[in-house]
């Protein structure tokens, strides 16, 4: 699901805490790399024109995996790429298969909470959403008992375990978005400090809650932590819903997985005789215990089901010296499909920034690498399905590689332009993890560009793309997203953008093409993405993670020391 960066931070502030972590270029206890020189490649802005209005048109009908929109959008992407002039990437095909369930709820049922003297009903959509991961005709959660388990986290390496002492076998568990150090001023702390880890994912607490035999976990959203606004909630979580498919049909799954508005999570303690700012202050501290609220939640829906096999898009370009090392671009074709109607009745989600910017840079790449001929390792272009369903086809890829991930040097991933006009700076995200810093530093120097940290690490972006699917199995993969001091306007503007496109069109209707975006920005961003991949083919080195990242030693064990 994708996230937005730009201007939620002041420099300052961002400044100070980038100086805390290991920033681009200067991680500790790095190796140093070979990194040579390139030339410029000839990006095309015609085609990154061109292929994000064909990929966001109401033709498309928002690119849900499954529907003609896959049709339309694989077709597409496998004619640009042959006329670029690369070769199929999965033998002779251009596909890899990717086999999904899609779940559609249908007659959802309010939200009610029962108890002595309560009798409380929240209304679906708008004050609470739920799906299911079970492959069930009906799905019913009766006076299941509500627990408060604060973060949801069950972390023994950190001495955390909201679940201590606690049965939430059949119960409904209530959790808190993010971590339980998110409001830290710096990165020090039992959970990264300020920056994210993967336990404040929504993914880990639903998996966690899982393993714990809950039958339903709602976690509260709550708009600064979350990083995104109820109307995202609403609209990403209803319609169809894609998961992997499982030999079980996700019986080991709850019952129910949603979010309920924070106000209506305040009315559901106070029912229980408590207080949701407090439990709040509370379960950020180590050795809170779960609250047992003694009231109970209702809930039902009906599911419509569909087995389908959606397709990631692989085309390569070998190596002229080293074909069986591999260098990795990445980006998600998918969208949200038709989703909650604008006020004027529109109710496809194009996702022209999110990501059919991203998609078109593929091509545009492979086509500036075929005209500069191939560098020594082999380039791979991965278009990848079903990341707004929680990176479903990246981590498929990753799990059932066509090109071994030992054998995978590095990559990239490129997920929504902003089409502000260009920046002095690129946004690093995860900065100070890998020896790529040191490519990214070496490439932005040739384009007088320097590296801004992520304004706020607490809400965890380096989990929320398709790059953490390979970083999980050890391939460094680099994330980059556009800059926010623009050249016209300073951080002021990028900050107002941001902000315009963040309340007004991500993932929801509006975010369609607009013939009078400026692509200089995308131009200079698509070029650096180009220099590093060309400068990480050209090399010889192979860059790890710096010494105490958590993906350090699955690269280890997958490339042992030489």
């Amino acid at each position: 699901m994708r996230k937005i960066l730009w201007g939620l931070a002041p420099i300052m502030a961002l400044t100070a805490c980038y100086a805390d972590t290991d920033s681009a270029g200067g991680g500790a206890e790095t190796a140093e790399m070979n990194i040579p020189e390139v030339t410029e490649g000839e990006i095309s802005v015609d085609t990154l024109r061109d292929i994000t209005r064909e990929l966001s048109s109401d033709e498309f009908e928002g690119r849900m995996p499954g529907t003609i929109g896959e049709e339309k959008t694989l077709a597409l992407l496998t004619e640009r790429f042959a006329a670029a002039g690369i070769e199929p990437g999965n033998g002779d095909s251009w596909f890899q298969d990717v086999p999904l369930v899609g779940i559609t709820a249908t007659n959802s049922s309010p939200l009610t909470i029962s108890g002595e003297g309560t009798d409380l009903s929240f209304e679906y959509g708008s004050d609470y959403v739920a799906t299911s991961y079970q492959e069930q005709a009906s799905i019913s959660v009766e006076d299941s008992d509500i627990v408060f388990v604060g973060y949801g986290i069950n972390a023994p390496e950190r001495g955390w375990n909201d679940y201590e002492g606690v049965d939430v076998e059949g119960k409904t568990v209530i959790i808190l978005v993010n971590d339980p150090d998110y409001e830290t001023e710096g990165l020090e702390g039992d959970f990264g400090g300020r920056a994210m880890t993967y336990y404040g994912r929504w993914t880990y607490k639903y998996e966690e809650a899982a393993r714990q035999g809950a039958a339903a976990a709602l976690i509260v959203h709550d708009e600064f932590p979350a990083a995104y606004g109820w109307n995202v909630v609403e609209s990403s979580w209803t319609g169809e819903q894609f998961y992997p498919q499982t030999e079980n049909g996700g019986s080991d799954q709850t019952k129910a997985n949603g979010w309920v508005q924070k106000e209506v999570a305040e009315k559901i303690l106070a029912a229980g005789g408590q207080d949701l700012t407090k439990l709040m202050a509370d379960a950020k501290e180590k050795g809170f215990k779960a609250v047992d609220l003694g009231v109970k939640a209702s809930l039902s829906m009906d599911n419509t089901m569909s087995k389908m096999e959606s397709k990631n898009v692989i085309g390569i370009l070998p190596g002229a010296k080293r074909p069986d090392e591999y260098v990795l671009y990445t980006a998600h074709w998918d969208h949200l499909g038709r989703c909650k109607p604008a006020p004027d009745g529109d109710d496809i989600c194009n996702g022209a920034v999110d990501n059919a910017t991203g998609t078109a840079a593929l091509v545009a790449l492979a086509e500036a690498f075929v005209k500069a001929g191939a560098p020594d390792r082999s380039i791979v272009f991965l278009a990848v399905t079903a990341e707004e369903s929680g990176l479903l086809g990246s981590k498929y890829y990753a799990d059932n590689p066509v090109y071994p991930l030992s054998q995978t040097v590095g990559g990239i991933n490129m997920d929504a332009f902003q089409m502000a006009g260009p920046a002095n700076d690129v946004m690093v995200v995860g900065g100070g993890k890998s020896e790529l810093d040191q490519y990214l530093e070496a490439a932005l120097k040739t384009m007088d560009r320097t590296a801004t940290p992520e304004p706020t690490p607490e809400k965890g972006f380096y989990y929320r793309s398709d790059h953490f699917s390979f970083a999980k199995q050890g391939v460094p993969m680099l994330y980059v997203d556009g800059g926010e001091d623009l050249v016209d306007g300073g951080v002021e503007a990028g900050a107002a953008v941001a902000k315009d496109y963040t309340d007004n069109r991500y993932h929801g209707p509006k975010d369609e093409f607009d013939p009078n975006w400026n692509w200089d920005g995308v131009m200079a961003d698509v070029q650096l993405f180009y220099k590093l991949g060309r400068m990480l083919a050209m090399s010889d080195s192979w860059p790890n993670w710096v010494e105490g990242d958590e993906f350090k030693a699955k690269r280890d064990e997958s490339r042992p020391a030489e």
